[in-house]
């Protein structure tokens, strides 16, 4: 009798734990979470590509700052230095080594950094839902309502309601990571942050089939 109460316990645990690791979480509510209260953002980041075998290649690492509705800057330290800025315009990108600036028109919509900070945005452009809990952390996958040629589906990792890690999936079963570090919210942010005048001296490119106002 012993044996069978004990057989019993050990299918009950097991049964618990098998529902605790496949419980289902509303993907909008923990977005909304994420959102709630929130103006800004700045963080550390690490990029890099994630291949099949887990295996981390071309690692570069710097600072990120967001403002909703859609301004966002990045700003790659190491290896090597660039400046990503989003305006609520234009997107402006500047390697300073090449001393080239190529700007484009902020309409990529599937960018997952609007999921975070835009709430329409994310909506209107992804179906999304609830992936799995593990460690500690709620994944959330994106997929594109429209077929996209450069974003099959994007992961977001969130723990404590706050976006702890990006992965986004292409059709060429590359996955691009990046993991967030000393993140802040709401801080008190300059008001020039989200400007950009291009360097005197450098070369300015205007996006492919983008007509110049420059």
């Amino acid at each position: 009798m012993r044996i069978y109460h004990y057989f019993l316990l050990t299918m009950f645990c097991a049964f618990n734990l098998q529902a605790n690791e496949l419980e289902t979480k509303n993907p909008n509510e923990l977005l909304a979470a994420v959102r709630s209260d929130l103006s800004s953002l700045q963080a550390e980041f690490t990029q890099y590509e994630l291949t099949s075998d887990n295996q981390r290649l071309d690692s570069n690492t710097g600072l990120v700052w967001m403002q909703t509705p859609s301004f966002f800057r990045w700003e790659y330290q190491q290896p090597v230095e660039q400046l990503i800025v989003a305006d609520g315009q234009q997107v402006w990108v500047y390697d300073e080594d090449l001393e080239q600036v190529t700007v484009k028109k902020q309409d990529n919509h599937l960018n997952p950094i609007y999921v975070i900070i835009n709430e329409d945005l994310s909506a209107e452009h992804y179906d999304i839902a609830f992936e799995k809990s593990e460690e500690g952390m709620d994944w959330i996958s994106l997929t594109p309502k429209l077929k996209s040629e450069e974003v099959k589906y994007v992961w977001l990792g969130v723990q404590e309601a706050t976006v702890q890690q990006i992965r986004v999936f292409n059709h060429f079963d590359q996955t691009m990571v990046f993991e967030f570090q000393n993140i802040k919210k709401n801080p008190e942010l300059a008001t020039d942050l989200f400007q950009f005048t291009p360097p005197e001296g450098v070369d300015v490119i205007q996006a492919i089939g983008e007509a110049s106002n420059q």
